[in-house]
């Protein structure tokens, strides 16, 4: 053997060397994707007003690095205060359901709202397959109020992983708020001299699930309605009132009650420039006694205007009562 064919052979060595490992690798399964096992919603808590149309954030749904495409599914939920699995959120409920965008500037009548919408019988809880997206409805009503902890399951091309405990719903009870600051004045008839009666109680009495109405009612001191068909209660300037906000019906009048049917929730579903959600009225003075020193004088001279502001959350039939303090309505 000679020294001069060396070389040559330990390059042979070495090309059969390279081509037994390609063939290794090539016979290698190559990995189709990475989950992560970190996968989280970044929300803790997801906080839901009962009876409500709500939507987390399309990328609340954090992956830590997982390759797409993903799967999501929800594999249990249970009552966090006793750890027992619910069906609450599978139940399929009628309820009205979105098939357009809603346009609160363009879609002011029934019919445009039917074009936007149609009656499905749907669960209250949907979970968006491809981004862990919880898209709750109206048919959270039926579900009692509380918090509700879930797992669910992550498929991509790497396989599947199960995520205990992820969140938590928190269903809570909020039909009815109270906005701004309610108050009320009196002035003199015909001048803009003024001072302050005191502030209105407002109260409201959830009638029924059914619907969407509203009837309000303005009463004084002892619970006895102003009648807003006779002309106790008319409007104040070009300030905002009640019917300011009907959007989709006329306002109907009974002898003590303003009746809406709001169609939509919120109600208001939208804010009066400059002036919020609030309502404004005049009682004209031939229709109310003042509490002895309310007022400088005991003259009939004096009309009362109270302001109040508050929406309407969920679907349902209402009646809102404002009391008027210091007040006497004069039969």
């Amino acid at each position: 053997m000679t020294f001069s064919n060396f070389p040559y052979k330990i390059t042979g060595c070495a090309m059969a060397a390279v081509v037994l490992l390609s063939a290794a690798v090539s016979c290698k399964k190559i990995p189709v994707g990475y989950i992560s096992d970190q996968i989280r919603y970044v929300n803790d808590t997801f906080r839901v007003i009962r009876g409500t149309n709500w939507s987390s954030d399309a990328k609340a749904f954090e992956l830590d690095g997982s390759n797409y495409p993903i799967s999501v599914k929800m594999l249990e939920i249970r009552d966090l205060a006793t750890g027992k699995a619910v069906d609450y959120f599978d139940k399929p409920n009628e309820v009205l359901v979105w098939t357009a965008l809603f346009d609160p500037n363009s879609d002011t009548t029934v019919a445009l709202l039917n074009k936007k919408r149609k009656m499905e019988t749907v669960p209250p809880l949907n979970l968006i397959e491809k981004s862990g997206q919880l898209i709750f409805n109206e048919g959270t009503q039926k579900i009692p109020p509380g918090n509700y902890t879930f797992d669910v399951g992550v498929t991509n091309g790497s396989g599947t992983k199960t995520f205990r405990n992820i969140s938590v719903i928190q269903l809570y009870e909020l039909a009815f708020r109270q906005e701004g600051a309610p108050g009320c004045a009196y002035f003199i008839d015909g001048t803009n001299t003024n001072g302050d009666i005191g502030t209105p109680t407002m109260t409201y009495t959830k009638l029924s699930d059914q619907g969407y109405q509203v009837r309000l009612k303005v009463v004084d001191k002892n619970g006895k309605p102003f009648n807003p068909k006779t002309g106790e209660l008319i409007k104040r300037g070009d300030r905002p009132l009640f019917e300011t906000y009907a959007k989709f019906h006329p306002v109907e009048y009974t002898d003590t009650t303003m009746v809406c049917n709001y169609e939509l929730t919120p109600f208001p579903l939208k804010e009066y420039p400059g002036y919020g959600y609030l309502m404004y009225y005049r009682i004209p003075s031939q229709y109310v006694i003042l509490d002895p020193g309310v007022a400088p004088t005991a003259d009939p001279i004096y009309n009362v205007n109270p302001r109040f502001a508050f929406r309407l959350l969920v679907a349902g039939t209402f009646e809102v009562t404002i009391r008027i303090p210091k007040v006497t309505r004069k039969t």
